[in-house]
């Protein structure tokens, strides 16, 4: 009799066990799944181009970015391009050092739409999307890690 109450705690200890392993292990699957997912998965802004500010070779753009991107890691490869429905479109992007800039431009003319890509280092970048003239198109803006 006393057997088996012994036997019956060791096994409802091992079941225990076992469902805190196995718990464990989803919540961190889980995790290291989002944490993948973030990192490769694509990002879509959408908006509104142009602004009152003049940047002078970047066209117009608004006072405040339309999308800021903070990279926790260095990007070996990321794409940020740039769809707009009319207009002549711009990308300028800040960062992620004080004195780094980038401008891009479109030729609505040629079809060809802003883009950058390549290598990206860690940190913040304010992204700017504006247009030649201050005339203001919806946009949207697509980043990713997809070659």
């Amino acid at each position: 009799m006393y057997g088996f109450k012994y036997f019956k705690l060791n096994l409802d200890l091992i079941f225990f066990s076992i469902f805190i392993y196995l718990s464990h292990n989803l919540i961190n699957i889980n995790s290291h799944l989002k944490s993948q997912a973030q990192t490769i998965g694509i990002e879509k802004v959408n908006g509104k181009t142009g602004g009152s500010v003049n940047s002078k070779d970047c066209g117009y753009i608004d006072t405040k970015p339309s999308h800021i991107l903070n990279l926790m890691e260095r990007m070996d490869y990321l794409r940020v391009s740039l769809k707009a429905n009319g207009g002549d479109p711009t990308l300028l992007i800040l960062g992620p050092g004080p004195q780094d800039r980038f401008c891009v431009l479109g030729d609505r003319n040629l079809g060809v739409n802003p883009e950058l890509s390549g290598v990206w280092e860690s940190g913040k970048y304010l992204i700017f999307v504006g247009n030649r003239s201050s005339a203001q198109h919806s946009f949207t803006l697509d980043i990713s890690t997809e070659k």
